[in-house]
């Protein structure tokens, strides 16, 4: 019963801090792009679960691309909690709020726990949940579910706790199945947490506070080989679109997207106190909102000094804790830091160039996420420690003074969940019109920026459309959204002949007298089959586009200026009246035969967005000899269809030829 109310209490509490939510809980997201891709992961998992024969990595942005959910953190996690709320509402944005307010309240249940198996106070666990869960830092990333997996690290290290203590198998499943949720949650969260863990475990292990044998060893391989390999299975579709797409984060984004010095003064822009009194640093969405407030940096210096002067016990249960967060802190300032004597290369450096996968993250800043875990922990130590020396005055009321002096320093007005109102409702009529369509319907938006709106509507009517955003993008697609904004040009007229939309929907808004005169003369190309209010929707004609059969290859032999080497050049020329379209994705292979004989000399590379009338592309193959190449293979790979020429220097232009052979492919849509 006590659990119950307290589970209760954490409810409670979540509503009235995440207040106006609940009044808007089938409308409100918090204010970034972010919520929106959430919402539409979330619908989209849920369809193709409920949905005989959907493919579940099919998602229906970014066509013709396929497999396009793993362009993102989908959240598999988050969606089975929302699931119930979805399927019964038939609104992601109810089940995209649901986690959001079981995030909040796991994050204060689970920094309880593990407050109350550390120090064996009730009170200050409570309190210790509190400063957790309702931190600035975490009511500042309400909109970002994939940071909402905060919730699931004190379970991970009261799991570990319990793992210590007794080395059962069932205890060793328990941290395997936190460490899923995480994983499933978000897998830039599973990362940090498995260095995180270690760190800890080292700590605990190393300074004698927690036994760690043969049989934990065992216990813990015996778990983790099969949750990795789920976790395998999981990353495969981004590991294999990341090396096919060569798809990676810079160094540079890296340092972006990590904590900065003012970063530990940073609130929210709602934080009520700043709002009021002027307390702290307002910080955007792309910064930590780290400055857990006056009242919580005392109880930590209160920890401090009741860990540093208090018994043995104390200190070797604290220390590992204070290790993993000293050290998650100095891993969020990423790469690097700025000093007044110049940039100081930090450990996450070697994390970025070492371990798999970590050049693909780009905000080590979550890493603070462990640092604000242990802020919580010290306060409830100090505010156990304070309690103690403060005897005459009953414990609850001290407990309850500080619970709303931290609330209030901490709370924001109005919510950072809420502070924008999307309801389907508003949507315009266009995409009502779209989900009526038949389910293979493929449409392009024009314009192409702007895709907030465009991907909130995607989750209504689940269409397949060139638009799209998420993490990552897939090749060539910043590349259509710039050209498409000279719609309706020659060149796009040709790349959506090209992409076989079945329809192409204009926002009325865009069309300016110039692009709306052009557009009337393309009625041949573009035939209007439904105007509304907002928006007009175009049929394609079908069959128009000019295909690689326009393109010729040509060869050369030549060193270049100041280079010893030679290198054998293919050129690809459209050598047609009109733009050959590229999109999607297509790849020129080269395999170079040389007159010394031995293995042939191979490259691969992209072909460009599109190719004007007398354009062209050259890719270069170094060669290992001097000249005397006697051929070159040249394959055109996309759509599931190979074309091939051979060329020889100097030799008649080659048309590419279509193969008889077809491959499996992450892009759809013809060769």
């Amino acid at each position: 019963m006590k659990g119950i109310a307290i589970a209760a209490g954490a409810l409670a509490l979540t509503l009235v801090v995440s207040w106006p939510l609940a009044r808007c809980f089938d409308t409100c997201l918090g204010a970034s792009e972010d919520p929106i891709l959430s919402v539409y992961f979330l619908r989209w998992l849920v369809h193709s679960l409920t949905t005989p024969g959907v493919p579940l990595l099919d998602a229906t942005i970014f066509a013709p691309y396929r497999r396009t959910l793993a362009l993102g953190e989908y959240i598999p996690t988050h969606a089975a909690l929302a699931f119930p709320a979805i399927v019964t509402t038939g609104n992601p944005i109810v089940g995209h709020n649901v986690v959001v307010v079981l995030g909040y309240m796991l994050a204060a249940l689970g920094t309880a726990a593990l407050a109350s198996h550390l120090t064996g106070a009730t009170g200050p666990a409570l309190l210790a949940g509190l400063i957790f869960a309702y931190s600035p830092r975490l009511l500042h990333q309400a909109h970002n579910l994939q940071t909402m997996s905060t919730m699931w690290f004190p379970w991970l290290f009261l799991a570990l706790e319990r793992f210590c203590e007794r080395p059962t198998w069932t205890a060793a499943g328990v941290v395997a199945a936190v460490g899923l949720a995480i994983a499933g949650s978000s897998m830039i969260a599973f990362a940090f947490a498995a260095v995180a863990g270690l760190i800890f475990l080292a700590a605990a292990v190393s300074g004698g506070s927690r036994p760690f044998g043969r049989t934990h060893l065992v216990r813990l391989i015996g778990v983790g080989v099969p949750a990795a390999v789920l976790i395998a299975a999981y990353v495969a579709p981004y590991r294999a679109l990341a090396r096919e797409w060569r798809l990676g984060r810079t160094l540079a984004e890296v340092e972006r997207h990590s904590v900065s010095v003012g970063d530990y003064l940073g609130v929210p822009p709602e934080h009520l106190l700043h709002r009021l009194l002027g307390v702290g640093h307002v910080v955007d969405l792309d910064h930590e909102a780290l400055f857990p407030g006056i009242v919580v940096t005392a109880l930590v210096v209160a920890g401090l000094v009741a860990v540093a002067g208090g018994p043995r016990g104390l200190r070797q249960r604290l220390f590992p804790y204070l290790v993993m967060a000293c050290a998650s802190g100095v891993l969020a300032f990423g790469p690097s830091l700025e000093t007044p004597w110049g940039r100081l290369a930090l450990p996450y450096r070697a994390l970025y160039g070492i371990v798999p996968g970590f050049d693909a993250i780009r905000t080590p800043r979550r890493f603070a996420g462990f640092l604000a875990l242990g802020v919580a922990l010290l306060a409830a130590t100090g505010a156990a420690w304070l309690i103690a020396r403060l005897r005459p005055i009953r414990p609850r009321l001290v407990l309850a003074s500080l619970a709303v002096v931290i609330l209030i320093e901490s709370v924001c007005v109005p919510f950072p969940g809420a502070v924008r109102s999307l309801p389907a409702t508003a949507l315009p009529e266009v995409y009502r019109w779209l989900a009526e369509q038949d389910p293979r319907t493929v449409a392009l938006e024009l314009p192409m920026v702007g895709n907030q709106v465009k991907l909130m509507a995607a989750a209504l009517h689940l269409r397949r459309t060139v638009n799209g955003w998420s993490s990552y993008m897939p090749p060539h697609y910043h590349a259509l959204v710039r050209a498409m904004m000279s719609f309706p040009d020659d060149r796009t007229i040709a790349l959506i002949q090209g992409l076989h939309p079945d329809v192409v929907i204009v926002d009325r808004r865009w069309l300016d007298p110039a692009r709306a005169e052009a557009l009337a003369g393309r009625n041949r190309q573009l035939w209007l089959a439904r105007a509304f209010d907002d928006h007009l929707v175009f049929r394609v004609e079908a069959g128009a586009a000019p295909g690689l059969e326009e393109l010729e290859a040509t060869a050369d032999v030549a060193r270049p200026p100041g280079d010893q080497s030679w290198q054998a050049c293919v050129t690809v020329r459209n050598a047609g009246p009109r733009h050959v379209p590229l999109y999607p994705l297509r790849r020129l292979r080269l395999d170079v035969g040389e007159a010394a004989g031995g293995r042939p000399t191979s490259s691969t590379n992209w072909l460009p967005l599109d190719l004007a009338p007398g354009a062209g592309h050259t890719e270069c193959v170094p060669l290992r000899s001097a000249p005397g190449v006697l051929r070159i293979t040249g394959e055109i790979e996309g759509g599931g269809r190979v074309y091939r020429f051979v060329v020889v220097p100097t030799g008649a232009p080659q048309h590419p030829v279509l193969s008889r052979e077809a491959y499996s492919s992450d892009e759809g849509g013809p060769g």
